[in-house]
């Protein structure tokens, strides 16, 4: 069978490398950057909204301009990776989050922090997108699900330790400075980016001018393409629902509120000990079976967190559960996502997956509201999202499935 049309670094069964760990590393750490750049706005909106005198409204237009942001990246500026290749397009990535983080903090209205974190969601999507494909292609093939997996672990991870970091410092230093901090990490990664991103263009000349978008959609892709896009969208729209309102269910679920507050830490801490965990297993187990059975299960965590009455104890623990189960399944489709393309059309591929899904991000908190005002129950509430959440598991199966007989015949 002939080998998979990977690019330069493209990932062979001769094991690792100083140099393609170290790339993978960089991927995780450049992922960590996202998601400080991400996490720290929900962080600090409180005090955005009580020196600029805003209501929820202004605030929630804020968030949303981030993830606008992303679907622009993802769905404009990542496919341009695929043609000038991954080093290029992610350096340029890195500047626009630097430049947008560090600036950020020096704004002085809405309009400015909106254009803002529109730039830095550009970067974010861009960077997801580029750096999963890079991951694929730099570690053996037979661990590239677990390189592809461990790079998403970074963006749970951050989020771990920036709101116990922003807690102790946004009283002494102010959200101001915050940002330009934010800024400087990603500044810091990029002469370790400019050193080891491997300067490769996957595409040929002819496949560049055939339009990868396009090729999506060709016969061998169309299928895997809609499932994959199904995924990430119920995926993300279960996401986050939960990510934006667990402190407030942990509370309606009996919890004080700075308990709620470490609920929702322990939910971080469990996406990242559950992407990790997915990771690992990925390496023996198919993403077709594992992602729906960690979707599946979590769906099941939700309703015995919205069901059951549970000492504190046991509410922080399923919340951890609930982050294991939820975000390492969901963070499955990124390795089948980058598996299920050739290199030629690998972050165009994924790109446009983050970008559709975007819709989602934006659909499930907003759904998710409506709901909690309609006065539902936490049950009804919860059960309201174990519907997407087994249609992702569905779309991921189903991608998996149908991307196998063409993996098979190139040798991914």
């Amino acid at each position: 069978m002939a080998a998979i049309d990977t690019g330069a670094p493209a990932g062979t069964d001769e094991g690792w490398t100083k140099r393609t760990l170290a790339v993978v590393a960089l991927c995780f750490a450049i992922n960590m950057a996202d998601g400080i750049d991400v996490t720290i706005l929900s962080f600090i909106a409180p005090r955005i909204q009580q020196e600029w005198t805003i209501g929820a409204e202004v605030m929630g237009t804020l968030f949303s301009a981030g993830l606008l942001g992303m679907a622009i990246g993802g769905m404009l500026i990542a496919p341009l990776a695929d043609r000038y290749g991954r080093r290029r397009i992610i350096l340029t990535a890195l500047a626009l989050m630097s430049v947008g983080m560090m600036a950020s903090g020096l704004v002085t209205t809405v309009a400015q922090f909106f254009v803002l974190r529109v730039i830095v969601g550009a970067g974010i999507g861009t960077v997801l997108a580029a750096m999963a494909a890079l991951a694929a292609e730099s570690a053996p093939a037979h661990h590239r699900n677990l390189a592809v997996g461990m790079v998403q672990a970074g963006y749970p991870f951050a989020a771990v330790f920036t709101g116990l970091i922003v807690a102790q410092l946004l009283p002494v230093y102010g959200w101001h400075a915050l940002l330009v901090a934010a800024g400087l990490i990603t500044v810091v990664l990029f002469p370790l980016a400019w050193r080891l991103l491997p300067d490769a263009r996957p595409a040929s000349a002819e496949q560049a001018l055939d339009g990868g978008v396009k090729r999506l959609f060709a016969t061998e892709f169309r299928g895997r393409t809609l499932a994959l896009w199904g995924a990430v969208f119920f995926g993300l729209m279960v996401l986050y629902f939960i990510v934006s309102w667990i402190t407030k269910l942990a509370i309606e679920a009996g919890l004080s509120e700075t308990d709620g507050i470490y609920a929702g830490a322990l939910y971080n801490l469990g996406a990242f000990v559950g992407t990790v965990a997915m990771s690992f297993l990925a390496v023996r187990i198919s993403l077709g079976r594992l992602v729906p059975v960690m979707l599946v299960a979590a769906a099941a965590a939700m309703m015995w967190f919205a069901s059951i009455p549970m000492s504190v104890a046991g509410t922080m623990a399923t919340a951890f559960g609930i982050g294991v189960l939820l975000q390492g399944g969901y963070n499955g489709v990124w390795p089948l996502a980058a598996g299920s393309y050739p290199a030629s059309i690998r972050a165009t591929g994924v790109g446009w997956a983050i970008g559709i899904g975007r819709a989602g991000a934006i659909f499930g908190p907003w759904f998710g509201g409506q709901l909690m005002a309609a006065g539902v129950s936490l049950p009804v509430l919860f059960a309201s999202y174990c519907v997407p959440l087994v249609l992702c598991a569905i779309c991921a199966a189903l991608a998996h499935r149908l991307g196998q007989g063409k993996q098979m015949a190139i040798g991914n």
